[in-house]
């Protein structure tokens, strides 16, 4: 361009507008990137929740199909121990000789704690024999790994086919003798002649697996409830004794043999189980166990009692919860 026969030079940007333009580039962008991030962060979190609870889900749909397996100590072989209300003394009456306290090894039983469960479910195993198998499993979370476990803990079969190669070569009859002891069981059954060595030391490690299934991840914590349909409890112990009465001890008739059943509690009929998962939410759910409604033993190993109440109190009735609550 020409204006009174000069020439002007061409306009650059300066250096303050170079730069200005620069910071606002530079916040636009930022404020983009903040944005997405903000939002890919929630996506993140919102996956992860959802992994959480689809992990959970099925690990509590695991755990319930799993107590509903659960085994009543009726299921296989009958006990044939004797459950008498006696004193130590009066019990160690009752043997020709010198006793032993043991607990039955092959035993199905059912423990609760409140941070795990035992239990004893049967597994069809066609390609040997016989084609089935008696698992005594445990439920729990591993605390360091946060992850929710099924442990296989031993062959129930295989031990208590051990102690019924233990009692063929030692000529035994292990049938017990259990009694109420300060609040909690003693059992016992006389020695054999020939000097057997403790049963437990026998069997040692026979029928032991101790393998260990994942069920779920991302679980910081597992809290299990019981019930008999009338009051709830964080502990169950199917062998813990019951006492009923027949006729009341008060009575001129009463009579200690005759007027007193002596059963063990057995499983409880309702499970309640509580998930923790590391975001801080809770899942629940609650497992209906078939096996509570098998009577526990009681008398001379061989009556059926009452219905099994848990004896633990609690002012809290037991509400069957729904298949799954997120709290």
């Amino acid at each position: 361009m020409k204006s009174d026969g000069m020439t002007l030079p061409n306009r650059a940007f300066t250096l303050v507008e170079l730069l200005l333009g620069m910071t606002i580039m530079a916040l636009v962008i930022g404020s983009v990137y903040s944005g997405m991030k903000v939002g890919m962060e929630a996506y993140m979190r919102g996956q992860y929740s959802m992994e959480l609870y689809q992990s959970a889900r099925i690990g509590l749909r695991q755990i319930s199909d799993e107590l509903r397996l659960a085994l009543s100590p009726f299921a296989f072989w009958r006990p044939q121990d004797s459950y008498k209300q006696l004193s130590y003394e009066e019990m160690m009456n009752t043997f020709g000789g010198p006793v032993v306290q043991e607990e039955d090894p092959g035993a199905i039983r059912f423990m609760g704690q409140s941070n795990s469960v035992l239990y004893v479910r049967k597994v069809y195993q066609l390609d040997r024999y016989p084609p089935f198998d008696l698992q005594e499993c445990r439920i729990f979370v591993n605390q360091d790994s946060k992850q929710l476990i099924l442990e296989i803990v031993r062959s129930l079969l295989a031990v208590k086919q051990a102690s019924w190669f233990y009692r063929y070569e030692f000529q035994l009859n292990l049938a017990g003798q259990v009694i109420p002891m300060d609040g909690g069981r003693m059992r016992f059954r006389q020695v054999g002649m020939f000097g057997e060595p403790p049963i437990m030391e026998y069997i040692g490690d026979y029928g032991v697996i101790n393998k260990r299934q994942l069920i779920a991840e991302g679980i910081d914590s597992i809290q299990f409830r019981y019930s008999s349909g009338s009051n709830w409890t964080n502990h169950w112990d199917s062998q813990q004794l019951i006492t009923e009465y027949r006729r009341s001890p008060q009575s001129p008739r009463f009579n200690m043999v005759s007027d007193v059943d002596i059963r063990e509690t057995g499983p409880p009929q309702i499970a309640e189980i509580s998930l923790k998962l590391e975001n801080g939410d809770t899942v629940t759910t609650a497992a209906y166990i078939p096996a509570g409604n098998m009577r526990g033993m009681r008398g001379s190993g061989g009556g059926i009692g009452s219905e099994v109440q848990s004896s633990p109190p609690s002012n809290e009735s037991p509400v069957m919860a729904p298949s799954l609550n997120i709290r």
